[in-house]
């Protein structure tokens, strides 16, 4: 598959004004389809959700093509932090007091960064991990959703991740892995690694950990 392009890169949104706002940060493919249907049934649970597009409309199932999107994106991660920021600043002005990011894969390395600034009240990684440049971990709740194997080169790995937290005074960190799942199991653009029964219970312990932490009306 080649590299599609959209003039359409604005923000997508989903959910009332005012619910507490759910930036949502796709994986190195891009904006497909499936985490724009993601954001629709989160903002059914009552979240005011914004689906962000880091590629400039781009988007990709080829692995060779999503890994040239991936390197170009990590080359300006404060323009993409920047992105996360001005959605989040957006659903704040009109009324969403409570803040959150998911993100999945590469968005859940922006997710983390973005939230060691300390600014949102809960972030979830997909099968994500933060950089090592990130210093310090987020003062917030967070969530790793994870296949049953990865690869955290480059990146600290979720436990560590915890572990480091907890000797610091913070432990609202929690783990989940999901047997037999691979690295992407969320991206139903992607047969080959999308995982229905993971899927399905990731969605469901994502949206109790959201409905905990952000307390939507309803």
């Amino acid at each position: 598959m080649a590299i599609e392009t959209t003039d359409d890169t604005a923000t997508r949104w989903h959910g009332a004004e005012g619910d507490p706002v759910v930036a949502l940060a796709h994986d190195w493919n891009g904006r497909l389809p499936w985490i724009d249907d993601f954001g629709a049934r989160l903002a059914d649970e009552g979240f005011r959700v914004a689906v962000l597009d880091l590629y400039d409309g781009r988007s990709t199932t080829d692995d060779d093509e999503a890994d040239a999107l991936l390197r170009e994106r990590r080359a300006d991660l404060p323009g993409a932090l920047h992105i996360v920021s001005e959605a989040i600043g957006e659903a704040r002005a009109l009324g969403s007091e409570q803040a959150a990011v998911v993100g999945f894969s590469m968005g859940a390395g922006i997710a983390l960064t973005y939230a060691a600034q300390g600014s949102i009240d809960a972030v979830v990684a997909y099968y994500g991990a933060a950089p090592h440049s990130t210093a310090t971990g987020p003062r917030v709740p967070a969530l790793f959703q994870l296949a049953e194997h990865d690869d955290w080169s480059g990146r600290e790995a979720p436990e560590a991740y915890r572990e480091r937290l907890e000797a610091e005074g913070f432990d609202d960190v929690e783990i989940r892995h999901y047997p037999g799942a691979v690295h992407g199991f969320q991206n139903a653009q992607v047969p080959g690694r999308y995982d229905a029964d993971a899927s399905a219970a990731a969605w469901a312990s994502t949206v109790a950990f959201l409905r905990e932490h952000l307390r939507p009306a309803g």
